[in-house]
C-alpha cells in the first residue's frame, strides 16, 4: 500500500493506513541457522534500559475483536504447568545473558488474561523476576486484567510483586456491541473492578474502542462519558482495527448490515475524541493514550509516559525481552519470536531449549527508531538521540517532506509532531518505513484479508 501526501487543509494523506499498532523491525529475514545461545550474550551492548514482556495465553472468553495469541482456559493445573515454564525460561536466559547488566524500566504482563493466574502463581513469577533482574530503576509494572477474574486476594499479590499499572479491557458500554464483541463481563463487573483497582493503585487504565460500523459520534461520547465516570487516571482510546479483528466479527457485522464507518468518518471521530477528552480534563500522552492532567494546547502532555511503549516505540538504546508463547524480543539487530503453540513451548522449555524464530536486521533499522517510532507515537524526540546524521538520504528526504507538510516541527532541542501530525501518526510511521518493511506489512494485511469471511471496503481506507 502506497500513501501519498496531499495538499488539503484537513486531510494530509490520500488514505488511512488500516493497521494502527505494529512492531518494527518486522521478522523479515528469519535465519534458521541463527542460534539464540550465541546471539543473546551480545544484546546488552549499547543498551541503557530494558522492558520485559510476559505472555499468558489463557482466556475464559474469546473476544471477537482480539488478534492476540490466546486459547480457552481449562483448569488451574494447566496454568501451573505454563507458569513453571515461564520461570524456567527466565532461568534459561539467565544462563545465556547477564540479566542484571541492563536495568529494567518496565514490566508488562499481557495476554490472554494474566488475571486468571492464582495468588500463588503471581507470587512465584514475581519472585523469579525479582531474583533475576535489576529492578532498581523500575518505573512501571503493568498487568492486564479481565474484570471477572480479579478479586481482593489477587490485588494483594499484584501489590506484593510491585505492580503499579493494572489495565483492563472495557471496549464499550454499548450492550449490542458488547454482544458483537463476545464480551461476557457485565457493566456491574466493570464498575466493581474499577472501584477495587482505584482503591489500590494510582494509575489504572482500560481500553475503549471506537469507529465500529454504524457507531455515531453521539454514541461514542456516551461511551467516553461513562468511561470517565469510572474514575481512573488513564484511558486508552483506539480506533477499531478491522484488518485484525476476527472473521467471526466480520460475518456478524455483515449480517446486521451496519452502515460502514468510512476513513473520513473515523478520522473525524479521532478529532472529536481529542476535543472531548481535553474538555473533561484529560490530555493525550501518546498516539492513543489519555491521562488526567493539566490541559494545555500542547499536542501531548509531558506529565505522564507509558514506559513500556517507550521501549516498543522508543530510542535506539532501549529494548524488550519477551517470555512465554508468541512473546517477541526486540533487541540489538535481532528480533526473536517464541513459538505460538502452547504445548510445543512447554515441551521445549522442559528440554532446556527456547523455541523461537530469529530474524537479523541491518543496524540502520535500530538507528531509525527514534524518528520512525518514538517521534510518531510519543510526539517528541530529543535531537541528540535522533541519530539523524547517521540515517540514509532517502529517509531524510521523506522526513523533510513531512516537515514541509506541517506534520513535524522542530526547535533547538527537539523534533515534535504538530497536532496535524499527531492525527496521522500511524500514517507517518508507515510513510517513513523502508520499502522492505512496507512490503512485508502489506503482504501481512493481504494475508489477513484473504481469510474467509473477512472484508475491508475501499471507503474504510481511502480518504
Amino acid at each position: 500500500m502506497e500513501l501519498k501526501l496531499i495538499n488539503d487543509p484537513v486531510y494530509k494523506f490520500d488514505a488511512q493506513f488500516p493497521v494502527y499498532n505494529f512492531f518494527f523491525p518486522s521478522q523479515i529475514n528469519i535465519d534458521k541457522q541463527l542460534d539464540i545461545e550465541s546471539i543473546l550474550p551480545i544484546v546488552n551492548q549499547g543498551i541503557s534500559s530494558r522492558a520485559l514482556y510476559f505472555h499468558f495465553p489463557f482466556c475464559e472468553t474469546i473476544c471477537s475483536f482480539c488478534p492476540f495469541t490466546r486459547g480457552m482456559y481449562k483448569d488451574k493445573d494447566e496454568i501451573t504447568r505454563y507458569v513453571d515454564c515461564i520461570i524456567d525460561e527466565i532461568k534459561l536466559k539467565a544462563t545465556m545473558l547477564d540479566l542484571h547488566e541492563v536495568p529494567v524500566d518496565s514490566i508488562f504482563f499481557g495476554g490472554g488474561t494474566p488475571s486468571l493466574l492464582e495468588y500463588e502463581h503471581i507470587m512465584q513469577i514475581g519472585k523469579a523476576i525479582h531474583d533475576h533482574f535489576d529492578l532498581s530503576k523500575l518505573r512501571e509494572f503493568c498487568f492486564e486484567i479481565e474484570v471477572k477474574s480479579i478479586n481482593a486476594r489477587k490485588v494483594e499479590a499484584l501489590k506484593a510483586i510491585g505492580v503499579t499499572h493494572p489495565r483492563f479491557g472495557l471496549q464499550t458500554f454499548d450492550l449490542e456491541w458488547r454482544e458483537n464483541f463476545d464480551l461476557t463481563a457485565t457493566i456491574e463487573d466493570l464498575e466493581n473492578a474499577a472501584k477495587l483497582l482505584n482503591a489500590n493503585f494510582e494509575h489504572v487504565s482500560f481500553d475503549v474502542l471506537y469507529g465500529m460500523h454504524g457507531q455515531s459520534v453521539d454514541a461514542l461520547k456516551v461511551d467516553l462519558d461513562k468511561a470517565i465516570s469510572l474514575g481512573t487516571k488513564n484511558i486508552d482510546i483506539y480506533p477499531i482495527d478491522n484488518v485484525m479483528t476476527q472473521a467471526k466479527l466480520h460475518k456478524k457485522i455483515a449480517r446486521k448490515e451496519y452502515p460502514i464507518t468510512t476513513a473520513k468518518e473515523k478520522f473525524h471521530m479521532r478529532l472529536e475524541v481529542d476535543k472531548y477528552m481535553r474538555s473533561r480534563g484529560f490530555m493525550p500522552h501518546n498516539g492513543h493514550g489519555y491521562v488526567k492532567a493539566h490541559v494545555t494546547d500542547d499536542t501531548v502532555t509531558d506529565e505522564y509516559s507509558f514506559v513500556y511503549h517507550e521501549h516498543v516505540y522508543g530510542y535506539s538504546d532501549k529494548d524488550i525481552l519477551g517470555f512465554g508463547v508468541n512473546a517477541v524480543s526486540s533487541v540489538k539487530e535481532h528480533v526473536f519470536t517464541n513459538c505460538s503453540g502452547r504445548e510445543q513451548y512447554i515441551r521445549s522449555i522442559r528440554e532446556g531449549k527456547i523455541p523461537c524464530s530469529i530474524s537479523r536486521h541491518h543496524k540502520i533499522m535500530d538507528l531509525v527508531k527514534p524518528l520512525l517510532l518514538r517521534l510518531t507515537y510519543h510526539g517528541r524526540v530529543d535531537k541528540q538521540q535522533s541519530n539523524i546524521d547517521r540515517l540514509p538520504i532517502a529517509f531524510i528526504q521523506k522526513f523533510d517532506e513531512l516537515i514541509e507538510a506541517g506534520l513535524i516541527a522542530q526547535d533547538d532541542k527537539s523534533y515534535f509532531l504538530t497536532k496535524e501530525g499527531w492525527n496521522w501518526y500511524t500514517n507517518i510511521t508507515y510513510y517513513l518505513m523502508p520499502d522492505s518493511e512496507k512490503d512485508y506489512i502489506g503482504q501481512f494485511i493481504y494475508s489477513e484479508l484473504d481469510k474467509p469471511g473477512k472484508t475491508l471496503l475501499v471507503d474504510e481506507v481511502m480518504i
